[in-house]
């Protein structure tokens, strides 16, 4: 699809429009990814996958409780992921996992959406 005067994949809906979507993450509320990203889904090199936001928010509540660290918002995604990921892989698995940004920044949005959760 086009967004933005760019050519690249979208989520769309069967009438090729460009379809709401949401996270609770800023930076992750965009329904189209680069041309870089197309192109190495494309050749297959990459595999999107999605979580919920509550997947999100417990992964950072997780990984915050057990090491200390807050993480982003965005990273916090990735480690949700390894809840779907981690079973189907080898038990001698090595998993890397880039944790960037600050979590202490988006402590107002988790507040936000927990009290969303309570009172929504």
């Amino acid at each position: 699809g086009i967004i933005h005067g760019m050519k690249t994949t979208v989520l769309q809906d069967e009438y090729g429009m460009i379809s709401p979507v949401h996270s609770i993450s800023a930076g992750l509320d965009y329904p189209g990814i680069g041309p870089e990203h197309a192109h190495l889904n494309d050749i297959k090199r990459v595999k999107y996958e999605a979580v919920t936001d509550d997947e999100c928010i417990n992964a950072l509540y997780f990984l915050s409780k057990m090491e200390g660290i807050i993480p982003a918002i965005e990273s916090a995604h990735a480690l949700a992921y390894l809840e779907k990921l981690c079973p189907k892989l080898d038990k001698k698995s090595v998993i890397v996992v880039n944790v960037s940004g600050r979590g202490d920044k988006d402590i107002n949005t988790v507040i936000g959406y927990e009290k969303g959760k309570i009172y929504g």
